[in-house]
């Protein structure tokens, strides 16, 4: 099968390189995808908020609330805190009885909201979500491997209820730097790339790989029961019509405290809970 670019779609493509001087994986793939397929590029700042509680039951199970707040700007405007995207509350049920893995449930609710100058408009969600995360500790750091099913179920823009099955695939890696000091502790490197695909109705939209996300940052403990995480996250979306890919970029923060002073949070999940987003 040959692939042919057409010379209107290399000069857009070249274009777009000079003016976004980033490169993350994420800008890469939304290059080509809308190079490859004729489809317009929408750069999109944005921020993503992530704020959780653990509260530890026993050694093998544990609830987590997550509230997570989403912001982003448009093509026209670049302050990635100008609108609100969405809001997120999630509660979540994590079983760690297995050796180096984490068996997950939750649902949730989100508030999208609308976006001038984009096709995001303001509705409700409910999602259902099972996980299973797989985690191999390494020396100096760790590396681990997750595999999501979602159930979106939410009204589309004309009105139409929609219940929309997703698989979400991460790899994550995790580079420690050193102890700390006494307040803050265990400092590392943080990155995970991911893909999403969907299985809409035909009716509603022909697009099955729908997303890809990087992000990179650094984290450390603070005190004995509060993690933080802050970096970089990247997002190639590719709109229901196929027309557009929306490139999210911009600062995350991610801030997780266990309730249980006696009780840690398990190591199957240690470093591989934040930024489970939208």
């Amino acid at each position: 099968m040959r692939i042919i670019l057409s010379f209107a779609a290399m000069q857009a493509l070249a274009v777009q390189l000079r003016n976004y001087r980033f490169s993350s994986p994420i800008t890469l793939f939304a290059l080509a995808v809308s190079a490859l397929n004729a489809q317009s590029l929408s750069p999109t700042p944005g921020f993503l908020q992530d704020v959780a509680g653990q509260f530890p039951f026993n050694n093998d199970f544990s609830l987590e609330q997550q509230i997570q707040i989403g912001t982003q700007g448009n093509p026209t405007n670049g302050d990635p805190f100008a609108y609100g995207h969405a809001l997120q509350f999630r509660p979540w049920l994590h079983y760690d009885g297995i050796p180096n893995a984490t068996l997950t449930a939750g649902v949730s609710y989100i508030l999208y909201f609308s976006v001038p100058g984009t096709s995001y408009y303001k509705h409700p969600e409910w999602r259902n979500t099972l996980m299973g995360t797989i985690k191999q500790p390494l020396h100096g750091g760790s590396l681990y491997e997750q595999i999501r099913w979602e159930l979106l179920n939410f009204h589309d823009s004309y009105g139409v209820v929609q219940h929309l099955p997703r698989m979400r695939m991460r790899f994550g890696q995790n580079l420690y730097l050193g102890e700390g000091g006494d307040k803050l502790g265990k400092p590392y490197l943080g990155l995970y790339e991911e893909a999403i695909l969907q299985f809409p109705r035909p009716s509603y939209s022909t697009v099955k790989f729908v997303s890809a996300r990087f992000f990179a940052g650094g984290g450390f403990d603070l005190g004995s029961r509060t993690q933080v995480l802050l970096g970089f996250k990247a997002e190639g979306e590719v709109s229901s019509s196929g027309s557009t890919v929306t490139l999210f970029f911009g600062p995350a923060f991610s801030i997780e405290y266990n309730f249980r002073r006696s009780l840690p949070i398990h190591e199957n999940h240690h470093r591989t809970t934040a930024f489970r987003d939208f």
